[in-house]
C-alpha cells in the first residue's frame, strides 16, 4: 500500500475515533468498560513518563503536539507553564480540540511535512500517533523533527513493540486478514523494536536515542475480558511488576507500550 495512502486511512481512523476520544475524557470518573479503562491505565503510565522528560524543559519552553487529537493532553502540558502548538490532521479531531481549548494553536498538518520554521521547539511529542504510518513516513517524520527542533531538542514518541505479550500483533493481522475477505478497509499497524528504532533515529541524524518499555503487556489482555476482570489483575500485577517500567529486554522489548526519545 502506498505512503499517501496508509496516511489517509489513519486520518479516517481519527475521524470516526474522534467523538469516542472526546467522551473518553470528558468522563474519565465514570468509566465502566475495560477497552477504555486499560486505555486510561496505559496512558496515565505515559503521562508519568512523559512528565519526567517535561521536568528537564525550561520554564515556558515550545512544545510541539503532533496528533493532537482532541487537545486534553496539549491543555495539560499548557497548564504546567509551557508553550504548545498542537498539530492534528483529522477536522474531527481538531475541530474537537478547537472547541475544547480556543486559547491553544491548533495547526492541521501531518507530521512529515511540518508547517513550520525551523528550529522552533524545544520538545515535540507524538503519542500512539506513528504507529499508524509506515517506515517510511516514520523516517520522514522524524527528519521533519530534526528539522523544527531547536539545538539540543528532543522527542518523545510511542510505538507499538512487535513482540508485545498482548498478543496484539497476532490479533492484528487475523482481524486484517477476515477484514480483507470481506473487502473491508482496515488501518495499518507499525510494528517495531526497541533496536529497530534507536537505529532509526540514528539513521535521521539524531544524536542520541533512548528507547523504553512501559504497562506489563499481559495486564490490557485481561482487560478483554471486562473491566473487573482487568481492575483485579492489575492489582496484582502491581504487586508483580511494580511499576511496570522497563529499561533493559526482554521485557523493554514486551511491554504494552514502547516510549523512543530522541536527542537532536
Amino acid at each position: 500500500m502506498e505512503t499517501s495512502a496508509i496516511r489517509n486511512l489513519a486520518i479516517k481512523r481519527h475521524d470516526i475515533d474522534a467523538s469516542y476520544f472526546q467522551k473518553t475524557y470528558e468522563q474519565e470518573e465514570a468509566v465502566k468498560d475495560g477497552r477504555t479503562a486499560v486505555f486510561l491505565y496505559g496512558r496515565a503510565m505515559l503521562m508519568d513518563e512523559l512528565a519526567k522528560t517535561l521536568n528537564t524543559l525550561p520554564q515556558g519552553a515550545h512544545i510541539l503536539d503532533v496528533g493532537c487529537g482532541t487537545g486534553h493532553l496539549t491543555k495539560w502540558m499548557q497548564d504546567k507553564g509551557f508553550k504548545v502548538t498542537g498539530l492534528e490532521p483529522s477536522s474531527k479531531m481538531i475541530g474537537y480540540a478547537r472547541k475544547n481549548y480556543p486559547d491553544i494553536n491548533f495547526v492541521e498538518g501531518i507530521s512529515s511535512d511540518l508547517p513550520f520554521e525551523a528550529e522552533q521547539f524545544d520538545l515535540i511529542i507524538a503519542i500512539e500517533v506513528l504507529r499508524y504510518l509506515n517506515e517510511e513516513e516514520n523516517m520522514a517524520t522524524y527528519e521533519a523533527f530534526k528539522r523544527v527542533l531547536k539545538p539540543n531538542g528532543k522527542f518523545f514518541v510511542t510505538h507499538v513493540n512487535k513482540w508485545a505479550t498482548d498478543g496484539y500483533r497476532a490479533f492484528y493481522f487475523a482481524k486484517g486478514l477476515v477484514y480483507k475477505l470481506l473487502n473491508k478497509t482496515y488501518h495499518y499497524c507499525y510494528f517495531t523494536s526497541p533496536a529497530q528504532e534507536e537505529q532509526n533515529i540514528k539513521e535521521a541524524g539524531f544524536t542520541k536515542a533512548v528507547t523504553l518499555g512501559r504497562l506489563a503487556a499481559s495486564t490490557r489482555f485481561m482487560y478483554k475480558f471486562g473491566k473487573s476482570v482487568g481492575d483485579k489483575y492489575t492489582k496484582l500485577a502491581e504487586k508483580w511488576y511494580g511499576k511496570q517500567h522497563y529499561i533493559s529486554n526482554p521485557q523493554k522489548s514486551m511491554a504494552g507500550h514502547l516510549i523512543v526519545i530522541g536527542h537532536k
